[in-house]
């Protein structure tokens, strides 16, 4: 199943605390971060957007536009963000913390076994309960109506776990982030991300999202390599975008 997060309202200072306190302790249960990919740092947390540039500079110049999106993300070493892609530019620049990234380029599909997984979110067995750290249980319900997404069952940690036949000629590139660091995150580009925190027990970072062009050649050559490796792996060219 793709399972998407349960997201719930927490006065900031109590999510930073159960963060810290989750990395701290090495505490068990519900993995908690603050995250929404929806320019959060322009509405939800809209009083930190001014400590940081609204765009930045050298993108706005390559890329001529202005950002989709500036998201905000909080969180510890106990999330691991699985092998996935953006439609997006991304400029990630690091905070706190470090950023562990592993990156494939878009050639490499043939080598990232993509399926289609049901749908699904995460529900809370008890709502309405205090979200006290390690009182709260999560279980994946399917969603309704029923939707598949198409995403990577290949890890490039395990690499010999759902390989296909050209798993083996992938070539990841493995890239660490720290404080101040900016990585520019090509679109369509896989990435595994995971990450350290400092001697407080949090890791932050801020992304800026730029929409990617699709009316030159990259989108185009990077969707025919798609479906030709889907066809090459599963017999199907035609899955979902």
């Amino acid at each position: 199943m793709f399972v998407k997060p349960y997201e719930c309202d927490l006065v900031f200072e109590k999510a930073a605390s159960y963060i810290a306190q989750q990395e701290l302790e090495r505490a068990n249960g519900v993995i908690y971060y603050c995250q929404t990919q929806n320019d959060n740092l322009r509405h939800e947390y809209e009083s930190l957007f001014k400590d940081v540039p609204k765009s930045i500079p050298f993108a706005r110049i390559a890329l001529q536009r202005d950002p989709d999106a500036v998201n905000f993300w909080l969180g510890n070493s106990r999330s691991v963000t699985a092998l996935h892609k953006d439609p997006y530019e991304n400029i990630y620049v690091q905070v706190l913390g470090q950023k562990h990234f592993v990156l494939l380029p878009p050639i490499e599909s043939a080598c990232v076994n993509e399926q289609l997984h049901p749908a699904a979110t995460y529900k809370c067995r008890y709502p309405g309960i205090a979200y006290e750290l390690g009182n709260v249980e999560l279980f994946p319900t399917l969603d309704n109506p029923a939707a598949q997404v198409p995403f990577a069952a290949w890890d490039p940690d395990l690499p010999e776990v759902n390989a296909t036949a050209f798993s083996s000629l992938s070539r990841p590139m493995r890239v660490t982030l720290e404080p101040g660091d900016m990585l520019y995150l090509p679109a369509l580009w896989y990435h595994k991300v995971s990450q350290s925190c400092n001697k407080e027990g949090l890791c932050c970072a801020v992304n800026y999202w730029y929409d990617m062009e699709y009316s030159g050649s990259f989108y185009p050559l990077s969707t025919f390599s798609r479906r030709i490796s889907l066809l090459a792996t599963s017999g199907n060219a035609l899955a979902p975008e």
